[in-house]
């Protein structure tokens, strides 16, 4: 009797293994990605849309939203001081970069390795850290002036937060690794002994850099420059934090036509915008650059023109003052690249000793250690519940976004459909719309179902964030994955499914390990989503720190940021580590 019924569920796990190979040869993939774009649409793509309807009036069509914003003086002046704002910043940021890609291609392995964790890892580190470590060393009383004070250099503290220089520091320090690692990635592939071709024909240091590098690194040029300058434009928590009353930028003023006038047509209006401008310019990138196809092959090329002549001469800046000494140029090509890498590390490192700091009030280097402000951070309700929610949600859409984002990659990488590239699209636009566009959408929708203020409003909206990593981590994956052992089962007798859970699926697992902790870091680290949807009732570690930075001066901050950090690194080295266990039990199966 046992074994029949034994025999029955075999019999019944072989049809039902039929039934799904049959309905993904019929089908396709599609099926893999609809949970995913169902989940999307719903949470995502129906409230850009009721975004949309709204900045076109909430009970009758009109255009009197769009009128105001694009008449009203103030509104225009904030938007072209904002597009300024990107412009400068974007423009720093490969002055600055471009150094550092350059002595990570000129450095050994093992140091490009080290220059490359930490580039990286400042990406993974919290924005709101990030800004509040920059409050500590720029303030009034902060590091810069103590030590100019200590050096006799002032008698008065500089004043650099709260007005446009402290958000040119800031916005710089956190878009500084998107623009060097495109560049890095180009000028991997170009062949330096083109430019000792160049410097054996007469051509000097100068020239040959100018005319011959840098126009071979034209597409990392345009690809990090367009990067930063679409992320800077949305950005929000930064310029909030360290700019004055006088430094509002074009999202700032979106969020305040939102919370303090209540202008919902209006704010949907100029997020409508907003969202516009930033399409145009993913347009322009995939124009310039070329669109990445599924072969992983780029299919355009990248011509000078007058703006990449113009930031070549600017890249020639940091070169021609050692043009004419090969030793020098030796010599300060790192020293450069090295200052800026610590311009990105130390005003992390700063917030450990601050954080063990016995003083009540914040001063470096401290006069003391101690470790009441984690005991206060431990012992305080109000911090340990924010953090729990944070956990929750966290790990709740951990799980749902590497779900859905598994199935979905999948389906992009095997399948061949119609609307297959249209679909990959929307699956990672949320990673290209401004946030803060995002929450505007999304607080429209979940107000009207009561899901402000819940775990599964913050869930359901955090997936949205995570989805898109998950989906081009595990597409990665998959497209280095060697298919031919997948190929041999299949040829010995298993079915496909069979064959892809048994070689292929163990193959990609530290992929899906990957996208796993990134979707729980990008779920941790959110801070603009959650100023939205928090409301009382569930307010996230971020949102905490948010109110915590804005109106404390509580030394607190600094152990929770440090926390924060060791979390960041933490998830980082995580999968790395699960991915060298992994490898002698592959060679062990082989």
């Amino acid at each position: 009797m046992s074994t029949g019924a034994a025999t029955a569920r075999t019999h019944a796990g072989v049809q039902c293994e039929k039934f799904f190979t049959e309905l993904l040869r019929r089908h396709g993939f599609l099926l893999l990605m609809l949970p995913a774009l169902l989940l999307l649409g719903a949470v995502y793509g129906v409230p850009i849309f009721r975004l949309l309807a709204t900045s076109f009036g909430a009970n009758e069509w009109s255009l009197n939203s769009y009128e105001v914003a694009l008449t009203d003086r103030y509104m225009w002046k904030v938007l072209l001081s904002t597009l300024r704002l990107s412009a400068e910043v974007t423009a720093l940021c490969l002055l600055l970069g471009y150094p550092v890609a350059y002595l990570m291609i000129r450095s050994g392995p093992r140091w490009t390795q080290v220059l490359t964790i930490l580039v990286v890892l400042p990406m993974w580190t919290s924005v709101l850290v990030r800004s509040y470590a920059w409050i500590v060393v720029l303030g009034r009383n902060g590091i810069v002036n103590q030590l100019l004070a200590d050096g006799g250099l002032i008698s008065e503290p500089l004043t650099l937060l709260y007005n446009r220089f402290g958000v040119y520091v800031g916005m710089v320090h956190i878009m500084l690794p998107y623009m060097i690692l495109p560049l890095y990635a180009a000028m991997k592939r170009v062949d330096l002994r083109l430019v000792d071709a160049a410097r054996s024909a007469g051509a000097g240091a100068l020239a040959a850099f100018t005319l011959v590098f840098v126009p071979l690194t034209a597409s990392g040029i345009v690809a990090g420059s367009l990067l930063v300058f679409i992320l800077s434009l949305g950005f929000f928590v930064t310029p909030a934090l360290l700019g004055g009353a006088g430094d509002v930028t074009y999202v700032m003023l979106i969020e305040r036509q939102l919370n303090e006038s209540l202008n919902w047509e209006l704010a949907a209006a100029m997020a409508v915008i907003l969202l516009v401008a930033t399409l145009i310019l993913v347009a322009m990138y995939w124009r310039l650059v070329g669109i990445t196809g599924q072969d992983g092959a780029s299919r355009g090329q990248v011509t000078p023109s007058r703006t990449l002549r113009t930031a070549t001469r600017a890249l020639a800046t940091w070169q021609s003052a050692f043009s004419s000494s090969s030793s020098a140029s030796r010599f300060v090509t790192p020293v450069l690249g090295w200052a800026v890498v610590g311009f990105l590390i130390a005003p992390i490192l700063i917030l450990f000793p601050l954080s063990l700091s016995a003083s009540p009030f914040l001063e470096f280097p401290p006069r003391g250690f101690s470790l009441q402000w984690y005991e206060n951070y431990f012992n305080r309700p109000d911090w340990i519940a924010a953090t729990w929610v944070s956990i929750k949600v966290a790990t709740l859409t951990m799980f749902a976004a590497t779900l859905l984002g598994t199935l979905a990659a999948i389906g992009i990488v095997r399948g061949r459909f119609l609307g297959a590239r249209l679909a990959t699209a929307f699956l990672v636009s949320p990673s290209i719309v401004p946030t803060l566009i995002t929450a505007v959408a999304v607080y429209f929708q979940f107000a009207r179902f009561q899901l402000v203020g819940t775990i599964t409003g913050l869930v359901l909206a955090h997936v949205v964030l995570a989805l898109p990593l998950v989906v081009i981590v595990v597409s990665g994956a998959l497209r280095s994955v060697d298919i031919r052992p997948e190929q041999a089962a299949r040829s010995l007798g298993a079915t496909s499914m069979t064959a892809f859970l048994k070689v292929t699926l163990p193959a990609i697992k530290p992929g899906i390990i990957t996208a796993a902790f990134f979707a729980f870091l990008a779920s941790f680290d959110d801070v603009v989503l959650a100023l939205f949807l928090s409301g009382t009732s569930a307010t996230t570690l971020p949102k905490r720190m948010w109110d915590g930075v804005r109106f404390e001066v509580d030394p607190t901050i600094a152990a929770v940021s440090t926390l924060m950090i060791m979390v960041s690194i933490a998830l980082l080295v995580a999968p790395q580590l699960a991915s060298l266990r992994s490898r002698p039990a592959g060679r062990t199966d082989g």
